[in-house]
C-alpha cells in the first residue's frame, strides 16, 4: 500500500487502529531492530512516555551523526545523515516540545550545534540534510515561544556567529517571526 495522498494516509490509520495493540507493539518493536534511521526513530519512539529518556536518546542520535573513517560506510552514511536528523527533529517536536519547550530548545540549539558535523558528512546528500535544518529552525521558533526572550537571542546570537554552512541564518528570520530579536 502506497501513501500518497490523504486519503490513503487516512484509510491506513483506519486500518492500524483496527489491530491488536499487541500485534502493533510487536511489529514497531521489529522496526527497532534496524540500524540506521528508522531503528533510531522508533527507539526514540518507545521511550517517548519518559521526556528525559527521549531526551537522552536524541542526544545520543545527535552525537551519532559521526561517520566512521571507512569510505563506504561513510558514503551509505551519507544518504542516511538527511534522514537521522528529520527523524531526531520530529522527535524532538513530537515527544518533547508539547511537554517541555525550554528541553525541545536546548535540543535543537545541540542539533545546529552538530550542523557543521552533518554536513561535512552526508556527502552529495547536503539537500536533505538542509531540508532537515530547515524543520529544525520551524521548530525552534515554535519552542522559542516559551522561552525567556533574552535566552533565546543569546543562543541564537551564538549560532550565528559561528556560520560555517550558511545554515543557520535561517534561525534569526525563524525566531524573530515568532516574535523574538
Amino acid at each position: 500500500m502506497m501513501i500518497a495522498t490523504t486519503d490513503d494516509f487516512e484509510q491506513a490509520f483506519q486500518r492500524l487502529r483496527r489491530r491488536d495493540p499487541e500485534a502493533l507493539a510487536g511489529f514497531i518493536l521489529s522496526l527497532a531492530q534496524e540500524s540506521g534511521p528508522v531503528g533510531d526513530q522508533v527507539r526514540t519512539f518507545i521511550v517517548g512516555d519518559d521526556v528525559a529518556e527521549a531526551a537522552t536518546s536524541v542526544r545520543e542520535r545527535i552525537k551519532g551523526l559521526e561517520v566512521p573513517e571507512e569510505y563506504a560506510h561513510r558514503h551509505a552514511r551519507g544518504r542516511e545523515m538527511g534522514a537521522s536528523l528529520e527523524y531526531i527533529v520530529a522527535s524532538i517536536e513530537s515527544l518533547v516540545l508539547p511537554v517541555n519547550p525550554q528541553l525541545a530548545f536546548e535540543l535543537l540549539v545541540a542539533v545546529f550545534e552538530a550542523d557543521s558535523v552533518a554536513l561535512e558528512n552526508c556527502g552529495e546528500h547536503d539537500w536533505e540534510v538542509e531540508c532537515a535544518l530547515e524543520r529544525a529552525a520551524r521548530v525552534m521558533a515554535e519552542a522559542a515561544k516559551s522561552v525567556p526572550a533574552a535566552e533565546v537571542a543569546e543562543k541564537i546570537r551564538a549560532l550565528a556567529a559561528v556560520d560555517s554552512y550558511g545554515v543557520r541564518e535561517r534561525l534569526k528570520a525563524m525566531v524573530s517571526t515568532a516574535g523574538v530579536d
